[in-house]
């Protein structure tokens, strides 16, 4: 049974690098030139060849960095100081991003506009009754409710300085912090070692950190917090010597994952990959692992029930009449998946299906699925494969996630709210949407996020022994991959995941740096050896 999950976790890393590298490789040396819907296409200032190229080289640097100090190792004293420092660092980056926030704020369309009114009834208290969008997409219903609870919170406070809506934009920055503590802790506590740890903050400050993402009080970017720590959690429950604190670990684990696939559904497949090494572990040792296996199923188990239950409380909670039989399934997001139209991203004729099915989810969702296949067999298998790809190009090719192509202003906050000052002008000229620097600050993203990607495959080129170490973040990031390929996806649907993509990203460094420095000393090895050979043929050598 060892020996199943030892190749277990091979075929992961072979299925990870061959599903994957034809994508990295894609965005890195073709890019724009992509036949995908240019509706997604990011414009920067340099080619994208060059970006790739800087971004290469920036890799070459860190793989040289981490060798240079890969003796500074976090132990003891140090690695309390160091926690201490990064909390530091997140607290002051979280007073930066309100800052921020203030100065560049403005009202979202789409989904964002949607959920903000629905959560405007729920602070006041008025009954939202039929809601068609919310039986539609009742993956919103706990957001809704959530920002409504948060909005009444704040109309509460008798001192609150700004405007009550911006309370959400508050929380979006708290929890813009917590997701790159936990990502940089999880780094830390899988290699180590320093250097792994600044860099992973480096890379999450430019990705998430600065992002404008955080004026948008929806799914993406509450739920990016919850992965990262079910994630750190399982490490540590992993890492722990007694059963005890490994019980202590494993709880919050798995209540951090399940909490976040209440607010946005795809954390759920971080849920899928834990169990799976979970399952392999028992396998592999029945004795020591079917105590912690039995308890995780039983405690996913009850916390699915607990989430069901809260979405029912909600939908009481909040007055709302749900008609479960125009609720989209996930035969719908298959089928708009696969439209040519937008790439397999959201496409408004796919959507009059319901228009079509009103009165019957069974029909419709088997017209979906038939018209899904339909869509597969008029491709053929290699059309397919070319369509898949050219969609996760088009995920994998934007390092703003979306921001110019899926963002305009639809409302300004008060005037109040900002300074009004020259800091005022430059972080909106930096910020907003067709602004005049905002082609400098893709640039910049674009460079960071193909530095990101380059790292994650060497995941992969980790040792045997450190296959089970690093699987939980190899199968997460499958788990990412494939809901993307095969349902409705654009760059936004990573946003959730970018703590766990900056993990990874790390680590994969790392593995680059073992390797590298495993071929080198090797050369000097082989060199010593042959010199020792030469000297001893040599009689004039040994004299």
């Amino acid at each position: 049974m060892v020996k199943l999950r030892d190749r277990t976790f091979l075929a992961v890393n072979v299925i990870f690098l061959a599903v994957f590298l034809p994508v990295l490789c894609g965005t890195l040396f073709v890019g724009n030139s992509m036949d995908y819907w240019v509706g997604m296409k990011l414009t920067v200032l340099l080619p994208g060849q060059v970006l790739a190229l800087l971004a290469l080289l920036g890799m070459a640097a860190c793989i040289c960095l981490f060798r240079a100090c890969r003796k500074m190792e976090l132990t003891g004293k140090k690695n309390l100081v160091v926690n201490l420092i990064l909390a530091a660092l997140f607290i002051v980056l979280y007073f930066v991003n309100v800052r921020v926030a203030r100065e560049i704020a403005f009202k979202l369309p789409w989904d964002i506009m949607v959920v903000r009114g629905a959560a405007y009834s729920v602070a006041y208290e008025e009954e939202l009754g039929y809601y068609y969008y919310l039986s539609m997409y009742s993956n919103n219903i706990p957001i809704s409710y959530i920002l409504g609870k948060i909005l009444r919170k704040a109309m509460e406070m008798k001192n609150y300085p700004y405007v009550a809506e911006f309370m959400w934009l508050q929380v979006n920055c708290i929890l813009i912090s917590l997701g790159g503590f936990f990502s940089c802790l999880t780094v830390k506590k899988l290699t180590g070692r320093l250097m792994p740890t600044v860099t992973a903050f480096g890379l999450y400050l430019v990705l998430v950190g600065i992002s404008p993402w955080k004026i948008a009080p929806y799914t993406d970017t509450y739920g990016m917090v919850f992965p990262i720590m079910g994630i750190y959690f399982y490490v540590c429950y992993k890492k722990a010597e007694k059963d005890l604190f490994r019980y202590l670990y494993l709880v919050p684990a798995m209540i951090s994952i399940v909490a976040g696939g209440l607010v946005k559904p795809s954390i759920y497949v971080v849920l899928i990959a834990l169990l799976a090494i979970e399952f392999l572990s028992f396998l592999a040792d029945r004795k020591k692992y079917w105590k912690f296996f039995l308890t995780e199923v039983l405690l996913a188990a009850a916390l699915l029930f607990a989430v069901n239950m809260c979405k029912d409380y909600f939908i009481e909670e909040i007055g709302l009449e749900f008609n479960p039989e125009i609720e989209a399934g996930w035969q719908n997001y298959l089928y708009m998946g696969l439209n040519e139209k937008t790439t397999g991203g959201y496409n408004g004729d796919d959507v009059a299906i319901f228009g079509e099915f009103q009165t019957s989810r069974e029909e419709r969702n088997q017209a979906a699925l038939e018209r899904a296949f339909g869509r597969l067999k008029d491709r053929g298998f290699f059309g397919s494969v070319y369509f898949w790809l050219k969609k996760m190009m088009m995920t994998f090719n934007d390092g703003t996630f979306g921001w110019r192509s899926e963002v305009w202003v639809e409302e300004y906050f008060p005037d109040d709210l900002a300074s009004n000052t020259a800091l005022t002008q430059w972080l909106r000229d930096i910020f907003w949407v067709d602004a005049a620097n905002m082609g400098r600050y893709n640039t910049l993203c674009q460079l960071a996020w193909y530095f990101c990607i380059t790292g994650i495959p060497g995941i992969c080129l980790c040792k045997k022994e450190k296959r089970e170490k690093y699987g939980v973040l190899a199968l997460s990031f499958l788990g990412i991959f494939f809901y993307q390929m095969l349902f409705e996806a654009r760059a936004r649907y990573l946003l959730v995941f970018l703590p766990v993509l900056t993990a990874i990203s790390i680590c994969g460094i790392c593995q680059y740096t073992a390797r590298v420095t495993e071929f080198l000393e090797k050369r000097k090895t082989g060199r010593t050896d042959r010199e020792a050979e030469h000297g001893a043929g040599n009689p004039a050598a040994e004299k």
